[in-house]
């Protein structure tokens, strides 16, 4: 056969032949097959030397993400979300990177041993045996596979992981900032500094602002644009949430003492309180034989050879150690639970539970209330539910907003015309609108009376409807001109004290005024810190942030003027003293900022490190692979 195909292609007919299974599987895409076979990369969608990753594992990688991401979160996010929001590039991004830096290290032969890479697992706790405290192997396959790995899988990972861990401490190690940079950094936070300062009103005394009347038209004319108001809607809100059908709910007192007697002892009693013995042991072979023996129901007081035998009684907040706190008061746990041995701080520690005091019941009178409410929480959430279903048939119909509420029996809520942040022209804000921003949003981008898409919030639904439009005009000036008198007065007020403390300043500055006689002038008294302060102890003084970016950013005997918040009133500040730090001072400061210019150090030295590696190793990428992916996201149903 190939001896025959090699006689066609010296044909000019079999040359026409190949010429069209060329353009074939051009056409259908064989080519990008061809191209990742010549650029090595196989299925891979990014590959650096040995190392690469698929469309599997970056899948796998963003699941994690978002798994530990909707863990925490009140809106758990999609993948079609992440997609959508730049999420999977950022992986995509991180995922490269990693194995640009693990392709380096094994270009160079840099692998953990199988000894370290076990060792590592074993010091994960999600790994160990809640009563003996090591490896279980049965835990370890069922959290790696709820995370999605296989054991293969998980040991590439905490061997990868050790891999990127060596080279960053290999790059870090040793490396000790040195002692003029520790010096500087001791005397930049360890400075001491004290300054002086007094309020001064800068309009004190000052014959007030009255604008003549052709003033204030002549402001008028001039910023017309400035004075126009912006276009104003009058929005209609329907807002659904379980809430509204409350009261379509039933909730009988059979029920709710039903659901009291079997949920009392779990729910609606005092923390029970436990009795339990704790016994420690020099070494495990003694702790395994005391094991064995309360296991098998014998008294802790027989028990021997233990260092400390200890018969404790408390509730569950009061045990610090976690792991034995999960085996005396965990969920099911019973008379004769034990644990243990378990190293702790060198000893072996044995525990068995000896007996459980259950805590005081509250009385169903007491708690009816609160069993009525969830009840009815959760049928008027199952009401919602179908309600939602309506919703969206009402507006798949075209039914006005009118309409909509009526099938749903919820009232429409009319606001004043508001602009597009949800502020009246009288500048009333409207805490609804707020909470309906992005309906309110889409409302200002259609047409009168069209209804907006339905918006879910954590707490309720919403849908728009715009019932008027007023135009954004100017108003006439009969009808703001108090207004804008007040505006002009405000701002003439502001330029004349600006002007009043820069005159100040530049007094003091230039020597012609001290600042002792510009306090007097300002009948202002001149006020100090108790001491003097570094940067770290004003801010522990509660000194604000202001006060401080002109305590130390300014040279001495300088003044400066600061803003108080209040209408034409000003700090003039200037810096007393500037004095070094004590050597006892800076002996006290010296070990803790030394370590911390040193970390500073490594963490450049790694960047570096990255950025070199980044250069020596090639990138390799299939964005047609990548764009696949993608797509399996994008087109889910």
């Amino acid at each position: 056969m190939l001896a025959l195909m090699k006689r066609l292609t010296n044909s000019v007919f079999g040359k026409i032949v190949v010429m069209i299974i060329v353009v074939g599987m051009a056409f259908w895409g064989v080519d990008g097959i061809v191209n990742q076979i010549r650029n090595g990369l196989g299925a891979n969608i990014a590959q650096a030397g040995s190392r690469g990753f698929d469309p599997t594992d970056l899948d796998r990688r963003v699941e994690s993400v978002l798994r530990n991401m909707n863990a925490t979160s009140e809106k758990p996010v999609t993948k079609t979300e992440a997609l959508e929001d730049g999420l999977v590039d950022q992986i995509y991004e991180s995922e490269t990177a990693r194995i640009t830096v693990l392709g380096y290290g094994a270009g160079l032969g840099l692998a953990p041993s199988t000894d370290a890479v076990l060792e590592q697992t074993k010091s994960i706790e999600a790994f160990q045996n809640p009563l003996t405290g090591e490896l279980d192997a049965t835990l370890l396959r069922q959290r790696v596979q709820q995370l999605g790995f296989t054991l293969d899988d998980f040991e590439q990972q905490m061997a990868d992981d050790l891999t990127i861990q060596t080279m960053q401490v290999a790059a870090t190690s040793a490396v000790n900032a040195p002692k003029i940079l520790n010096d500087v950094q001791i005397l930049y936070f360890g400075e001491l500094r004290n300054v002086s300062w007094f309020l001064l009103d800068a309009l004190k005394g000052a014959p007030p602002i009255e604008p003549t009347p052709e003033e204030v038209k002549a402001y008028y004319d001039s910023n017309l644009e400035q004075l126009k108001q912006p276009e104003r809607r009058g929005i209609d809100l329907l807002r659904m949430s379980a809430e509204d059908f409350l009261g379509e709910v039933e909730v009988t007192d059979q029920e709710i003492a039903t659901i009291y007697e079997a949920t009392k002892s779990e729910r609606f009693s005092d923390p029970d309180q436990r009795t339990y013995a704790v016994l420690l042991f020099d070494n495990r072979d003694s702790a395994r034989e005391a094991f064995g023996v309360l296991a098998g129901g014998g008294d802790p007081n027989a028990v021997r050879g233990a260092v400390s035998n200890v018969l404790q009684t408390s509730r569950a907040s009061e045990v610090s150690d976690a792991a034995l706190r999960d085996a005396m008061f965990g969920a099911g746990k019973q008379s004769g639970a034990m644990f243990g041995p378990r190293d702790v701080n060198g000893q072996w520690m044995v525990a068995r539970l000896i007996s459980v005091q259950p805590g005081p019941v509250k009385p169903l009178e007491e708690v009816s209330d609160v069993i009525r409410e969830e009840l009815a929480g959760e049928r008027a959430q199952l009401i919602f539910t179908e309600k939602m279903d309506q919703l969206d048939e009402s507006l798949a119909a075209g039914y006005d907003l009118g309409q909509v509420a009526a099938n749903l029996k919820i009232p429409v809520i009319s606001f004043l015309p508001v602009d597009a942040t949800g502020v009246a022209e009288s500048g009333m804000r409207f805490g609804l609108l707020n909470e309906a921003q992005e309906a309110v949003a889409q409302a200002f981008r259609l047409q009168q009376g069209e209804l907006t898409s339905r918006f879910d919030t954590a707490n309720a639904i919403f849908v728009a409807s715009t019932r008027e439009i007023v135009p954004p005009s100017t108003p006439a000036f009969e009808d703001i001109s108090d207004a804008v008198r007040s505006v002009l007065i405000v701002e003439r007020q502001n330029s004349a004290s600006l002007e009043a403390v820069n005159g100040i300043i530049d007094r003091i500055g230039a020597g012609t005024e001290t600042f002792e006689q510009a306090a007097a002038k300002a009948e202002s008294p001149i006020e100090t810190l108790p001491q003097p302060v570094t940067r770290s102890s004003a801010s522990q003084a509660g000194i604000p942030g202001p006060i401080q970016q002109a305590m130390f950013g300014n040279p001495l005997g300088k003044p400066v003027s600061l803003p108080t918040g209040a209408p034409n009133t000003y700090v003039i500040l200037k810096v007393d003293s500037i004095e070094p730090p004590s050597e006892s001072a800076m002996a006290g400061v010296g070990n803790e900022l030394a370590a911390a210019t040193s970390n500073a150090l490594g963490q450049d030295l790694i960047q570096a490190l990255q950025s070199e590696i980044s250069k020596s190793m090639k990138l390799r990428t299939n964005q047609t692979s990548l764009d696949a992916y993608k797509r399996t996201i994008a087109d889910a149903p």
